[in-house]
């Protein structure tokens, strides 16, 4: 995945000129992608990329087809951004022994001192992304958050 730009700003015409959409859509989708560009300039890598490195080291291993399907990401662009991973030489990957037609992945000891150093990296940038926040609205907005992923569940649910 490369960093896409931020989509165009809903405006509405007002008397005193152009004014931002009030649209919880817009304020949500524009702050991720302004985070999103933002995060990939301080950690030196793509959000894919941090994503893959970040689940591998939650786990021993993970086969290719299971982080596509965790990360909700299509299976070819696992399969690029591991290749790359690997030719860094923070993955390593193998052909699953029960089943040779999956492939497992895990970090590399030099992949797990990246992902290390780079979570201090990602939480100052949280730390300054958030300042001004105190510890409970940042708690709510979490909450919001994931109450709002709830509802888009929901709604795909019933489609």
């Amino acid at each position: 995945m490369t960093t896409q730009a931020a989509p165009t700003v809903s405006t509405e015409m007002t008397g005193a000129g152009v004014k931002a959409s009030n649209s919880i859509l817009h304020h949500i989708s524009h702050t991720y992608f302004e985070m999103t560009a933002a995060f990939e300039r301080q950690i030196g890598m793509s959000r894919a990329r941090w994503a893959i490195l970040s689940r591998l080291d939650s786990q021993e291993s993970i086969t290719q087809a299971t982080l596509a399907q965790v990360l909700r990401v299509d299976a070819a662009a696992i399969t690029r951004h591991v290749k790359q991973l690997e030719a860094e030489g923070l993955v390593r990957r193998w052909s699953a022994p029960e089943d040779n037609r999956f492939t497992e992945v895990a970090l590399t000891a030099q992949g797990r001192e990246f992902v290390r150093s780079q979570r201090r990296v990602r939480d100052e940038f949280e730390r300054v992304a958030t300042a001004g926040l105190s510890d409970e609205e940042i708690e709510r907005l979490r909450g919001y958050l994931t109450h709002i992923r709830h509802n888009l569940e929901t709604l795909s649910d019933e489609g």
